[in-house]
């Protein structure tokens, strides 16, 4: 052990701080497996983990609400002009709502083909040991009349308060939209958030120092708590789940970059590197975006303009990953359970699970709490199932959370290199060159 973690040490000294991130990952992993969580008699060591992970994943947090605005109201200024922030914003939904819907598609093939729920031993959920996820009422999935109706906020300053972040960024649009006809006037307005999103990128600076420890400690907890006895059981849909994730990272990604932007996907996933490391330690998209948005920028050549206005958007709302856990969870469950499947309830599932994944946080298990009200909106399930299920599930949701959080951050940034390369706005040289790239975390 002693002679492992000296060699982890001295590869690390001297490399960039992405890599230090990796090596973080990695002895998190290693020790959380080696030092579980015992909760009849938590140790030191795991309460101060824990309140070292939390507090990192508050300090990214917090930065979010004004990046997010910031960002928004000068990505959408800067079009200036409101026909062309119709065509942008038409672009950015239109890819959204595609990329989630081959996502989906992807996975309910998956799910189909592995069967994962077929062999699970009955009762296992209760034998996990799991508290059950408190699930009130029965629940329902919102109709596609309340989806839009919820889409603007009665108080936007109530929904500011409450972190809704999808009619704020409606808000925010409107905002805007309006500056870039009026001109002058607004000029003093624009420059309050031009110097807000400056000082919040700075303290992303100051925040990034604190990443190493935080994703060790996010990691470690992760693992700890997560137990080894689970994991062999829950293997054929722990499997299911990221051979989807990997489809759509591995081919889908490839072709689209390769057939709508003429991008080498290696040289973009090379330079958003930082990012995905991130997002894997945090389980966080939201958590994520500073980095996220400073790696495009930096090092995949996509401008300002571009990557101010998609990125915040996809954040809340544009979540591949947990479309595609949602629907593979959902099935796994059915099957699970010996319930039928048939294919207007599959594609029930796809469609309810675009709709829950559309208004899903960006923050650690959103995906589970979204994924609750699909579960009793799609008619099949009884309610103890579904808090049995929701509580097996929960035993080794951080894993997933932290793989299909990487998914979400990934496609933002395709489908914003898709539309910089459509608007002529992506460096490609920049993309293209490694030894230019800036130092991000």
């Amino acid at each position: 052990m002693r002679n492992l973690l000296m060699i982890l040490v001295a590869l690390g000294l001297g490399t960039k701080r992405h890599w230090h991130i990796f090596i973080a990952i990695f002895l998190g992993v290693l020790l959380g497996t080696w030092f579980p969580f015992n909760p009849d008699h938590p140790s030191f060591m795991h309460t101060a983990f824990e309140v070292v992970g939390q507090i990192f994943i508050r300090l990214v947090a917090m930065l979010a609400i004004p990046l997010i605005i910031s960002s928004l109201m000068i990505g959408v200024n800067s079009l200036g002009d409101g026909r062309q922030l119709g065509k942008m914003g038409f672009k950015t939904i239109f890819y959204f709502f595609l990329t989630m819907f081959i996502a989906a598609c992807v996975a309910a093939l998956i799910a189909f083909l592995v069967d994962p729920g077929a062999h699970i031993p009955k009762g296992i959920e209760i034998a996990t040991g799991i508290a059950p996820l408190q699930v009130e009422g029965p629940g329902h999935i919102a109709s596609f009349r309340d989806l839009f109706l919820n889409l603007i906020p009665q108080n936007p300053f109530e929904s500011l308060a409450k972190r809704d972040l999808v009619p704020v960024i409606v808000f925010t649009l409107l905002f805007g939209a309006a500056s870039t006809f009026i001109g002058e006037t607004a000029r003093p307005f624009i420059a309050f958030f031009e110097a807000v999103f400056a000082m919040t990128m700075r303290i992303v600076d100051w925040v990034m120092i604190f990443a190493v420890p935080g994703v060790f400690a996010l990691t470690f907890t992760a693992f700890s708590h997560g137990g080894t006895e689970i994991f062999p059981k829950l293997m054929p849909y722990i499997g299911a789940v990221l051979l989807a994730l990997c489809v759509q990272i591995g081919l889908v990604y490839p072709l689209m970059l390769s057939l709508l932007a003429r991008v080498n996907f290696l040289d973009l996933y090379r330079a958003i590197s930082e990012a995905i490391l991130v997002a894997f330690g945090t389980a966080s998209s939201s958590a994520t975006l500073p980095v996220t948005l400073a790696c495009v920028e930096r090092r995949a050549g996509i401008s300002n303009r571009i990557a101010s206005f998609v990125l915040p958007a996809g954040v809340s709302m544009n979540m591949n990953g947990t479309t595609m856990f949602e629907v593979i969870a959902v099935m796994f469950l059915a099957q699970m359970y010996g319930l039928p499947l048939s294919l207007s309830t599959i594609f029930s599932i796809i469609i309810l699970s675009i709709i829950a994944s559309i208004g899903a946080a960006g923050v650690p298990a959103a995906g589970m709490i979204t994924m609750s009200l699909i579960l009793n909106g799609i008619g099949i399930f009884r309610p103890e199932q579904v808090v049995a299920g929701l509580s097996l599930l929960w035993a080794v949701d951080r894993l997933l959370d932290m793989c299909r959080t990487i998914v979400n951050v990934m496609d933002d940034c395709v489908v914003a290199a898709i539309i910089a390369a459509d608007e002529g706005e992506l460096n490609r040289d920049l993309l293209a060159g490694g030894d230019q790239w800036e130092e991000v975390v």
